[in-house]
């Protein structure tokens, strides 16, 4: 199976960073490491070596592997980010979607200037083939609301104690 390139999946692209308040609560936190393993596994099958989003062929190397990625909607209104599914993706798409992440990388030094922007392009170039453009919050104020809450499994979950 080669992934074809689509609408729908370049469409995951769009997500916008997670919450400030939502950084550490997250599916595979909730469901905990033997749950998210066989997920990853289940997902890295169904994607068959191929990024679910670009469709590049992915060997299972050290260091390129395919990484499993949450889906989700985002209610500005109410402050509710709901998972809406999983996907198998690249590294690539995977920094492109969490580039607050790339920048932390490339502040680190752990990635160059260059490979950042070989990242964004790829993405960029993406989401333009499908007239798509990333989601963005409506202000930096709500991005950083302590009020976030994530939807998961029919339940509400808050960072706050």
């Amino acid at each position: 199976m080669t992934a074809q390139l689509s609408r729908q999946r370049v469409q995951i692209l769009t997500q916008p960073v997670v919450p400030l308040a939502l950084h550490y609560l997250n599916p595979r936190t909730i469901m905990g490491p033997a749950a998210w393993q066989k997920l990853k596994t289940t997902y890295r099958q169904k994607a068959q070596h191929h990024c679910m989003i670009c469709g590049r062929y992915v060997p299972h190397r050290p260091g390129d592997w395919l990484e499993l990625h949450e889906q989700y909607a985002y209610d500005f209104k109410n402050l509710i980010q709901s998972l809406t599914g999983y996907v198998a993706i690249c590294h690539d798409c995977h920094l492109y979607i969490h580039q607050g992440l790339l920048g932390i990388q490339l502040q680190q030094g752990r990635i160059t200037a260059a490979r950042a922007q070989q990242i964004i392009a790829k993405g960029d170039a993406l989401l333009k083939q499908f007239n798509l453009q990333k989601i963005t919050y409506p202000s930096r104020q709500l991005f950083e609301s302590p009020n976030w809450q994530l939807a998961f499994g029919g339940k509400l979950y808050s960072s706050q104690i």
